[in-house]
């Protein structure tokens, strides 16, 4: 099962699942669909069965989820409208990201919880955290997905679904933010296969991974900036805001 974004604040959420299911599954919210005359539009009737049936609460009441929503101080305070990113859909308008921030504020019954990411002065990326465990914390797992935001395997853009390492543990590859990389389901299974190589380097903030397949073909892949503007900062600057985000994160 995945998402996939979709225009206007939607999302597309795909099942595979055995045909008789599917078709039973369908069936369902059609025949649902077909009894409901509350003049809601079929689409919305089924749409609404299936999101009560899965999480058990009506459509019109907010279901528990952790929503991770990256944006910069800039945007939440309406100095620019750079778009925010919600991890697992994608960009979101500044006008929506500020709604959704003062809509978890103001209700009582929701829990907003604020953490500070530090994008390196001049790339705009997320800057690197490491661990010395040999499964991806969920801390590092997040860091990793809030940096990578979609498959990192040139040309797939696919949400991710594994944490991976770039240089395999086996080989002595490390579980760092450096050596990890997000990546689809098929892309990481096919990079075990014989022939390819996957190494990750950081130059000047910039987190590259470069794709050699097993024909010799060589793709590099870098990091998208966070939200938000990039400024400008002299070398002296720089060096002191990357120390400064590495002593608070620490």
């Amino acid at each position: 099962m995945w998402t996939r974004c979709a225009p206007n604040g939607m999302v597309y959420l795909t099942a595979l699942m055995p045909l008789s299911q599917g078709i039973g599954v369908y069936a369902a919210l059609k025949r649902e669909a077909d009894t409901t005359a509350d003049g809601r539009p079929r689409g919305q009737v089924m749409t609404d069965t299936l999101y009560e049936r899965v999480t058990a609460r009506p459509a019109d009441t907010p279901s528990p989820v952790a929503l991770n929503l990256v944006l910069a101080d800039t945007t939440l305070f309406g100095e620019d409208d750079a778009p925010g990113w919600v991890d697992g859909y994608g960009p979101v308008p500044a006008v929506v990201v500020r709604d959704l921030v003062s809509d978890a504020v103001a209700d009582e019954d929701a829990k907003a919880t604020l953490r500070r990411l530090y994008r390196h002065p001049s790339s705009g990326q997320l800057m690197q955290m490491e661990s010395k465990a040999r499964l991806f914390p969920k801390g590092l797992a997040a860091f990793i997905g809030l940096r990578d935001q979609t498959c990192r395997t040139p040309y797939c853009n696919a949400p991710i679904r594994h944490h991976d390492h770039a240089t395999p543990a086996r080989d002595g590859g490390k579980t760092s933010g450096l050596n990890g990389l997000g990546g689809c389901e098929a892309c990481n299974y096919a990079k075990e296969a014989p022939g390819w190589q996957v190494v990750t380097t950081d130059t000047g903030g910039r987190h590259t991974a470069t794709y050699r397949t097993p024909t010799g073909a060589t793709y590099h892949s870098t990091a998208p900036p966070l939200p938000g503007p990039t400024r400008r900062h002299s070398a002296i600057e720089a060096r002191l805001s990357i120390m400064l985000a590495h002593h608070r994160a620490a």
